[in-house]
């Protein structure tokens, strides 16, 4: 029988088929085989052959490449982990690898590839707390203070306030800030006034400013004399600019003589010296109030102005030493004792300065502080009938001092009577319409009590009708707009209470209240979403 052609070319296809899946095979083997030597060192492979490989295959690689990134941080080998997490995110961008790599930057005090790598974290992940506290400390090491504080603030919001190093972080980093800040602007900033409120309330604390000149003999008063007259004139009327300008014009006048032929040569020192002290300069109050002692060794209104530089120092053994040489100058000076009370009252040596203020009423009748701080500490430790008979004499002796009435409402208001209180400030404004405290007393204890924000805001911007320069009013108008979710009208506020701030020690104050509120804002608007978690955290 002869073959069959069919069946003998079919054989020979079959063997030409054999043949190509034996090269195939061959060359599978070969790639499988170059494929596993890659993935044992996957560090070594190609854009190419990454993107080749499906997606549970490159999140197996660049996990392995992490863990061996690990065991080199954990032998503090910086560079080589940095190496393996950069091969890892070839593989993945996971904002763990980039977080990892921040931490090795940050053993090498390489501070900004630091907050480069946690920000490319956190635009992965915006809640990733470990990225978020590493960039803070790297922007806290490159003093970038108010990035450092939101990243603190926004770990700590995150945690619930339950991270301890995020929020003991963001106190340390607002407290650089803030004195920081305060510092630079004190040294730079010119002397300047505080408001009239202010000055009208420490110049309350003494009976008066200072006795005019007065001419004998049918001679006229000396140019230096007069000038000091009318520095008081001025005073009295809150004219403090031209106060100043008169007083400086005294000391010319003094100075250009030998001074024997004026009569106030000690006063007009010690007035320029208090106006030096109120423009927080103090250095040159106190060379001031030291030449009029020199002047007068036993004048006894310089000895208590120096008490009060020495207490905004903070120095009170040098305050007590002043008002022992005050008494000695004068042993029943009314002021004296007032002034003694006041340094007791801040010690909470509430006997003390009772028995002080006593003692002080009992010397000038007419001194209307010591009855007021008699009455307040009657209230603080606890004798309300005492008080409320201190304060009902008071204003039966003295019925027309709107700043009686303003202070009576303020003790009221603190022992929680808003309705008696709020009847008080407006007394106080019925007698004194150019006092703006009363004004924003009330609008604090309408807000508080009846959440009335249309009122509150209208009373306090009266407040700042009468004196734009009130920090008491700023202070207030910030709040409520903060507590009315009106943040960037707040800030505003703040902004203004920092620049109105009197010394260094308030304006560290105040920067510190407006960085937290601005904190917040951001925080509001970066994370709508989470607002009420922000609220709930009692920020």
């Amino acid at each position: 029988k002869r073959p069959r052609k069919g069946k003998k070319a079919k054989k020979s296809k079959s063997a030409d088929d054999s043949a190509e899946e034996k090269s195939a095979a061959a060359s599978a083997a070969a790639s499988t085989a170059s494929l596993d030597a890659n993935l044992e060192a996957p560090e070594s492979m190609t854009d190419a052959q990454i993107d080749a490989l499906n997606q549970e295959a490159q999140a197996e690689l660049a996990q392995s490449l992490k863990s061996r990134g690990n065991k080199f941080f954990q032998a503090k080998r910086y560079e080589k982990a940095i190496e393996l997490y950069t091969q890892a995110l070839r593989f993945a961008k996971d904002p763990v690898f980039y977080s990892n790599r921040a931490a090795c930057y940050a053993a090498s005090s390489d501070h900004e590839k630091v907050i480069q790598d946690c920000t490319s974290a956190l635009e992965l992940e915006s809640r990733y707390v470990k990225a978020l506290i590493r960039r803070a400390q790297a922007f806290e090491s490159t003093e970038k203070f108010r990035d450092s504080l939101y990243d603190f603030t926004t770990a700590c919001i995150l945690e619930d306030f339950g991270n301890n190093l995020a929020a003991t972080s963001a106190e340390r980093v607002l407290k650089k800030l803030a004195e920081a800040e305060a510092h630079e602007r004190v040294e730079k900033r010119s002397p300047r006034l505080p408001s009239k409120s202010f000055i009208s309330g420490y110049l309350n604390s003494f009976r008066n400013s200072g006795e005019e000149a007065v001419a004998t003999d049918g001679e006229n008063l000396s140019e230096a004399d007069a000038l000091f007259n009318e520095a008081l004139s001025f005073t009295a009327l809150q004219e403090y600019s031209q106060a100043i300008d008169s007083v400086e014009k005294a000391v010319a006048a003094v100075e250009k003589t030998d001074g024997s032929d004026v009569q106030r040569v000690a006063d007009i020192y010690s007035l320029r010296g208090m106006f030096n002290f109120l423009k927080s300069n103090l250095d040159q109050a106190l060379e001031d109030l030291n030449k009029a002692l020199v002047v007068e060794p036993s004048h006894v209104r310089s000895y208590l102005r120096k008490a009060n530089l020495f207490t905004e120092k903070k120095d009170l053994e040098e305050v007590s030493s002043l008002l022992d040489q005050a008494h000695k100058a004068d042993s029943e000076n009314a002021e004296t004792f007032f002034q003694q009370g006041q340094v007791h009252f801040l010690k909470q040596e509430f006997e003390a300065a009772s028995n002080d203020y006593k003692r002080a009423a009992e010397l000038d009748p007419d001194f209307v502080y010591p009855r007021i701080q008699l009455g307040v500490v009657q209230f603080k430790v606890g004798k309300i009938e005492e008080a409320m008979a201190t304060f009902d004499e008071a204003m039966k002796k003295f019925p027309t001092r709107s700043d009686l009435y303003n202070y009576y409402g303020e003790v009221l208001a603190e022992q929680g009577g808003y309705d008696s209180a709020i009847g008080a400030f407006e007394k106080a404004i019925e007698l004194d319409s150019t006092n703006p405290l009363p004004y924003v007393n009330q609008a604090i204890s309408l807000f508080q009590t009846s959440g009335q924000p249309d009122r509150a805001l209208t009373l306090i911007r009266e407040a700042l009708k009468v004196d734009p320069e009130c920090e008491l009013a700023v202070a207030a108008l910030s709040q409520i707009y903060l507590q009315m979710g009106m943040f960037e009208e707040s800030l505003a506020m703040l902004r203004r209470a920092v620049d109105l701030a009197k010394s260094e020690e308030e304006m560290i104050s105040a920067i510190t209240f407006r960085e937290t509120t601005a904190a917040q804002f951001r925080f509001m608007k970066e994370h709508p979403e989470l607002l009420s978690k922000m609220m709930g955290g009692g920020m």
